[in-house]
């Protein structure tokens, strides 16, 4: 598309319908996102297809709207957002640089491995997500061995520095192993539910650890904060999230911290989500 206002989009809609020998007069619906050049009710596309056809009527994308309840779980919770900011920030690193991209390859191929290009964060498509953390996994020894060899050359070896430290931690790989199988489900939502439970947090806990233990990192899963005076809490809040300063986030148990901050939130948050704007008994006509 050369423009992509909804007459251009619409146009091209119908040619392509006619070159293709399809009846028009034959669609029953139409399914897009809901950015207003698609979904506007004046003149978007679908009222311009809806004005030819009456009977098309348009109902928001389920697969964007699934994306947009993924989003909305994610996006006030830090730990998980600085994650997904440092695979970005990783992608941008030795991707758009030629000669970092080519360090990259050459240790790929000298290990004769498959070589692997990152993927950057689409915001609208959620399954880009899932590709990008699972190739940061399968080729994270070769990002911390390039990270590395950039700390002592090149012209930004502090933003290698900074990259380097900041996957160089069990926390990283734990959220980064969680997010994974979250997204990996997904397209199944079913499965969602069944993962909020110990035995399955704790799986990929330990998987996380001998991830972490293979490429040398330490296994810092309590990390103590000196205190400047002596704190209590209510043990009664043991099995809830507390969102206030109460004095225990300054002794940060790692495994209890991601356990309750992330995985369990975002479980909760998402399957709400999807309560929410899934709930509807017929189509929403915008």
């Amino acid at each position: 598309m050369k423009r992509c206002d909804a007459d251009s989009l619409s146009k091209a809609i119908l040619t392509f319908v006619a070159e293709n020998k399809l009846d028009i007069s034959r669609c029953v619906a139409q399914c897009y996102d809901g950015a207003s050049v698609m979904s506007g009710s004046f003149t978007g596309v679908q009222k311009r297809i809806a004005d030819i056809v009456p009977h098309s009527i348009y109902i928001h994308c389920y697969a964007h709207r699934l994306n947009l309840c993924l989003l909305n779980s994610i996006q006030d919770i830090r730990s998980v957002v600085n994650m997904f900011d440092t695979v970005q920030g990783i992608y941008t690193y030795l991707m758009n640089s030629q000669t970092r991209y080519e360090l990259f390859t050459k240790i790929q191929n000298d290990k004769k491995i498959k070589v692997l290009h990152l993927e950057r964060l689409v915001e609208t498509r959620w399954s880009y997500w899932y590709s990008s953390l699972q190739k940061i996994k399968q080729r994270y020894s070769e990002i911390k061995e390039v990270l590395t060899i950039f700390t002592l050359q090149g012209d930004q070896t502090a933003r290698a520095c900074g990259l380097l430290e900041e996957i160089s931690t069990f926390q990283f790989i734990m959220i980064l192993s969680f997010m994974k199988k979250i997204l990996k489900c997904v397209h199944c939502l079913s499965y969602l539910q069944s993962f909020r439970n110990e035995e399955t947090f704790f799986q990929i806990h330990n998987k996380s650890k001998l991830f972490a233990k293979k490429n040398g990192l330490a296994d810092d899963e309590v990390r103590k904060i000196r205190l400047k005076r002596n704190c209590t809490f209510n043990k009664n809040l043991d099995d809830y999230l507390v969102d206030s300063t109460l004095g225990k986030a300054q002794n940060t148990n790692i495994t209890q911290n991601v356990k309750s901050e992330v995985f369990y939130a975002i479980i909760d948050r998402f399957l709400t989500q999807i309560d929410l704007r899934f709930s509807e008994k017929k189509p929403r006509f915008i």
